[in-house]
């Protein structure tokens, strides 16, 4: 470890407290700069609330089981069913997209309605079942035991 003198230490300046300050205000390095604004994922989700039920997603409903269609959710949220449409086959990707329709992980989300959730629910377990071998999450739980 280098110890005082060595070439390797550092070496400060002594400024003034005003110098500093007329310093950081002409540079103004990025660590001192005011705070990022929050961004509102409010304003991100209204600019596209008014996005139709695609083809492809109408489609993909059609072929689900009756019990699993999440027709709520296609009425108040197309985008996200067209989304889970457009990743249905992908299983990596959509089970992802499930799991994080389900979870909170930006923190103080108010989350969906009930009926919405429920449909995510029934939604997301069977999609699990189709590619687990026809066991539920909860079978996949306790065999972990």
């Amino acid at each position: 470890m280098p110890g005082p003198g060595d070439s390797d230490s550092l070496e400060f300046e002594k400024v003034s407290l005003s110098d500093a300050r007329k310093a950081l205000e002409e540079t103004g390095p990025a660590a001192y700069a005011a705070p990022k604004k929050p961004e509102n994922w409010e304003e991100k989700r209204s600019a596209s609330l008014d996005e139709p039920l695609s083809d492809a997603a109408s489609a993909w409903m059609a072929e689900l089981p009756e019990a699993v269609r999440p027709r709520q959710l296609a009425l108040r949220y197309a985008r996200l069913a067209n989304r889970i449409a457009e990743l249905w086959e992908d299983p990596a990707r959509c089970g992802r997209l499930l799991d994080e329709l389900m979870t909170d992980r930006r923190g103080g989300r108010k989350g969906f309605p009930l009926a919405i959730a429920s449909e995510l629910a029934t939604l997301h377990e069977h999609y699990y079942r189709l590619h687990h071998g026809g066991k539920s999450p909860w079978e996949f739980v306790e065999a972990g035991r």
